[in-house]
């Protein structure tokens, strides 16, 4: 290998294969820092795309670590790790990340999302963590939208837990980077005196996403979302149950259709009552955007960045999302996205995109000039990749 610095990358997701929205933020990322540095990165992934993720990987990284995720969380009324935080604790992958640290003794250890920041401890060289978001903050968020006082309870108890979590862990960090302004504000709030920095979170190819030049004829909605996240399984029950019947009682022809693996039982059924399209995981949606005339993200509880609300603008698709949804991306509602809570008032705003050509359009063009400006890997990575240079240099001086 050249004797370009070395970085390596610790992560809850493998970014290749794409199957999560937090895969893709990190795929851009090795794709930005790669003529930089020489990237090692170890990983959490689902246990059938091992071989896959071993292969891809192998052809942006020195050396890779992936293994399937523990299957039990660790409970211990004793330890300092919040149960929230508690699914991704695994002794084999820590000691993994020891093992290849003390191999390639690598200048900077970047650790993506909180819940994996356990892992940096004890590594050396610059260490940078990349927040996303602050868990805590979605907690509280959710903690105000809650109706019964045990789920208040719960939310409450969980932001007050992960605060203790969070304020622990960056201050065990060099540096902090955060997606958003608003996010770096939170970030000082819990640890004043941090190091935080906001650096565009996702590098989106903008080619491979280049929004199909007509405008789609059909009334469809379309739904994305790993299923198994109950954040996303909760937002598309909401959907269904108070939102949808008024969308096709205003318009009769509307049709959704829901991509994400993992749907139960019980949510498989509740599509059949609507007459959902459920086409289940989908590895290429450029297909299915072209012919999309109004995406839908109704999430209203959850942590971290829906990166496919992204990926969807990024190929000219109009969004119509609920206020919580869309919280660190900077976008502007009734600018470049539609933004509803009331269900009459989401109804309203996706009937009005189903007819309204002209408003279709200026979503459209807003949208991708927005990702264009914010997340493009084309415009953004050479920033990113300087950053880093950057961050090697301070630490030297």
């Amino acid at each position: 290998m050249s004797g370009k610095p070395r970085i390596l990358i610790i992560s809850p997701v493998t970014p290749y294969p794409v199957f999560h929205g937090a895969g893709s933020a990190i795929f851009g990322y090795l794709r930005a820092l790669r003529q930089d540095f020489n990237i090692l990165f170890a990983g959490f992934c689902p246990e059938k795309l091992l071989a896959e993720a071993n292969e891809g990987l192998r052809v942006l990284c020195e050396d890779v670590v992936v293994m399937a995720p523990p299957e039990l969380r660790y409970v211990d009324a004793f330890d300092s790790t919040p149960f929230y935080f508690s699914n991704l604790k695994d002794e084999r992958f820590r000691q993994a990340v020891r093992d290849m640290h003390q191999k390639y003794q690598p200048e900077v250890v970047q650790v993506e999302y909180l819940n994996m920041a356990e892992y940096a401890a004890g590594l050396s060289g610059v260490r940078l963590l990349r927040a996303h978001v602050q868990d805590w903050w979605h907690f509280y968020l959710g903690w105000k939208q809650c109706l019964s006082r045990r789920e208040r309870v719960t939310k409450l108890l969980g932001a007050f837990d992960t605060v203790i979590h969070n304020r622990k862990m960056i201050r065990q960090f060099d540096r902090i980077l955060v997606t958003h302004d608003e996010e770096r504000i939170h970030c000082l709030e819990i640890c004043p005196g941090a190091t935080v920095e906001t650096l565009p979170f996702l590098l989106m190819d903008m080619e491979q996403f280049t929004p199909w030049p007509h405008i789609p004829t059909d009334p469809v909605l379309t739904f994305v979302g790993f299923l198994p996240h109950t954040p996303n399984e909760e937002g598309l029950r909401w959907f269904l149950e108070n939102v949808y019947p008024l969308v096709k009682h205003a318009e009769p022809g509307a049709r959704l259709t829901v991509v994400g693996a993992g749907a139960s039982n019980g949510m498989k059924g509740l599509m059949y009552d609507h007459a959902v399209e459920y086409q289940g995981f989908v590895e290429d949606l450029r297909a299915l955007y072209a012919r999309t005339r109004a995406y839908i993200a109704p999430i209203m509880t959850g942590g971290g960045i829906r990166t496919k609300i992204i990926e969807a603008m990024a190929a000219g698709m109009p969004v119509v999302s609920s206020t919580f949804a869309p919280l660190g991306i900077g976008t502007t509602p009734g600018t470049n996205i539609l933004a509803a809570d009331d269900p009459q008032e989401y109804a309203d705003a996706v009937v009005k995109l189903l007819h309204d050509d002209s408003l279709w359009w200026r979503l459209r063009k807003n949208a991708r000039r927005f990702i264009e400006q914010n997340y493009s890997l084309q415009a953004n990575g050479p920033q990113v990749a300087r950053k880093y240079r950057q961050y090697l240099l301070e630490r030297a001086a």
